[in-house]
């Protein structure tokens, strides 16, 4: 485990249910037991802090054990063509930005509506979109 490994979780709560659920839904059981999605910023004293898109926003404050209390991780290294300098500086540029709570709600109406609704609100994030910014930032 180090910084710019990603971690994948599975969550307890009624929210990630949801999510795994709708995962199942439209794409691949391979990851869909997985509802969170969030990068290990640095590494102190053997304790993890993760960057994440939460509802608090996006934060860098929270431990690895803490993420998905009552649940499960899974560490997946970065993929070596990606700079890893490069993909935590972008992933540490966005603390403190807005959660997407818009795009969460488009998310949902893309299950029940497909491809009929696209909401977004610029300058805010889902821990998913997130980590899919900073790896392409990074290469």
């Amino acid at each position: 485990m180090k910084p710019g490994d990603i971690v994948l979780c599975h969550s307890t709560g009624i929210v990630g249910r949801a999510i795994r659920w709708a995962q199942r839904r439209d794409y691949s059981e391979v990851f869909s037991q997985y509802n969170h999605v969030a990068i290990i910023d640095r590494v102190e004293d053997g304790v993890a802090y993760i960057i994440q898109a939460e509802a608090a926003g996006v934060t860098n404050d929270k431990t690895l054990e803490s993420v998905a209390p009552g649940g499960s991780y899974r560490i997946i290294p970065l993929p070596e063509v990606i700079n890893c300098e490069e993909f935590l500086e972008f992933a540490r540029s966005q603390v403190g930005a807005l959660y997407g709570f818009t795009t969460i709600v488009s998310c949902a109406l893309d299950v029940l509506l497909p491809e009929s609704i696209c909401l977004r609100k610029y300058g805010t994030w889902i821990c998913s979109g997130l980590v899919a910014a900073a790896l392409m930032y990074a290469g």
